[in-house]
């Protein structure tokens, strides 16, 4: 059975700014990710990095990904214009991105999905969310027993908050403090699926609870890209064969004889 190649990458974690996180996350979260998602044995998972040379997003590392799992919150700018180049390509192409958290800030996601308002709450002081299901068809519910998933301390990300319309939402969660989000929703980008989860705050063990890693379990496998036809293109005027024999007369023909009537 052939398997699923899954990319985990994270900008990495800051000992002297963030280091609640690194408390939490000594091998950088990308790798607890990878940890739980290792589990499937459908899957074949590698570990990148923001630090890595190409930004861990190499072409030949993104030609060989199916689904690029990625999390970003502080660090959106370091990421070299040429990486982002190459993410986006590779989605538009059929490669499935799950945006984790804040990585809707990120540079491939701002190309791929537009630069939308930086509008938004936000409030970090661990406080309850409950993220509901609202959309009971969707894959990405599978597995799951109850129709809300709570997350004892959060990090507030609150509407209006700048995204893109999205094709579908699949869920909204409320918060303690009264507010609300659209923290899990999807776009369709050329041949490839994106995936937006806001829940994992770096500071609050928010992916140690197993509904939360069903919930990316089942997105990295919605995501897969779709086997299809192939598709042509030309880049000018005149240069696709046509599928059948063109029995009208020429455009150059016709335009001639129009000047001479």
């Amino acid at each position: 059975m052939k398997k699923l190649r899954l990319t985990v990458w994270s900008e990495g974690l800051d000992p002297k700014l963030e280091p609640k996180a690194v408390y939490l996350f000594p091998d950088d979260i990308n790798t607890y990710l990878a940890s739980f998602l290792k589990e499937n044995q459908d899957m074949e998972v590698s570990v990148h990095s923001q630090s890595e040379p190409d930004n861990g997003l190499s072409q030949e590392i993104l030609d060989n990904t199916d689904v690029l799992v990625w999390w970003s919150h502080l660090y959106d700018q370091k990421l070299s214009d040429e990486a982002a180049a190459r993410v986006v390509e590779a989605v538009l192409n059929g490669m499935g991105l799950l945006l984790l958290h804040s990585s809707m800030g990120s540079k491939p996601a701002r190309i791929l999905l537009g630069k939308s308002s930086n509008t938004g709450k936000y409030r970090e002081v661990g406080e309850l969310e409950r993220v509901w299901a609202v959309n009971r068809s969707h894959p990405i519910l599978a597995g799951l027993e109850k129709e809300y998933i709570d997350i004892p301390v959060s990090e507030m990300y609150g509407e209006p908050y700048g995204m893109p319309t999205p094709d579908d939402v699949v869920f909204i969660s409320w918060f303690e403090g009264g507010e609300v989000l659209r923290s899990g929703v999807s776009w369709h980008k050329g041949a490839g699926k994106i995936f937006l989860f806001t829940p994992g705050h770096e500071e609050f063990p928010v992916y140690t609870i197993p509904e939360i890693q069903q919930v990316i379990t089942n997105a990295v496998r919605w995501l897969t890209p779709v086997t299809g036809p192939q598709m042509h293109f030309a880049g000018n005027l005149g240069n696709v064969e046509p599928l059948s024999p063109i029995t009208t007369e020429p455009y150059e023909e016709t335009w001639k004889r129009m000047q001479n009537q």
